[in-house]
């Protein structure tokens, strides 16, 4: 007699739907940041240095402060801005994994470990680019 009111819902997790496309966005938008800050970086050390600064990155014995700048940091910002796109890629196949089916265990921690991998990166590329400066 209790069980002819109950009604049997099939909708997916909406707060991990939610939580998945939003970690997805954040890492793309910070991802494509990254990387246009360091090919402004390039760019505008170019323009500063002229044809030489190039020569001047791959002259390993006589680096100015702006290339071991750009080889350090936008290394750093590069690596992380990687780590930001696997984890978008993944968070996206996840979500695409739980629209199909509800049932099936999402890998947050990885996506979560991406996500913070890229911050550790990018942290430790502003707390390099602030020591190659004033130190």
């Amino acid at each position: 007699m209790g069980d002819e009111w109950k009604i049997d819902i099939k909708i997916p997790d909406i707060g991990m739907m939610v939580t998945l496309m939003t970690t997805a966005i954040c890492s793309v938008i910070m991802a494509a940041a990254e990387i246009a800050y360091t090919m402004m970086w390039i760019t505008s050390s170019y323009e500063r240095h002229g044809k030489d600064f190039f020569l001047d990155l791959l002259n390993a014995q006589a680096l100015t402060w702006t290339a071991q700048y750009i080889l350090v940091a936008g290394s750093l910002l590069l690596l992380s801005s990687m780590f930001f796109l696997l984890g978008s890629s993944f968070s996206l196949y996840e979500l695409a994994r739980l629209a199909k089916n509800m049932e099936k265990k999402v890998h947050v921690l990885i996506v979560f470990g991406f996500y913070v991998a890229g911050l550790v990166l990018l942290f430790m590329a502003l707390i390099s680019a602030i020591i190659l400066r004033y130190l």
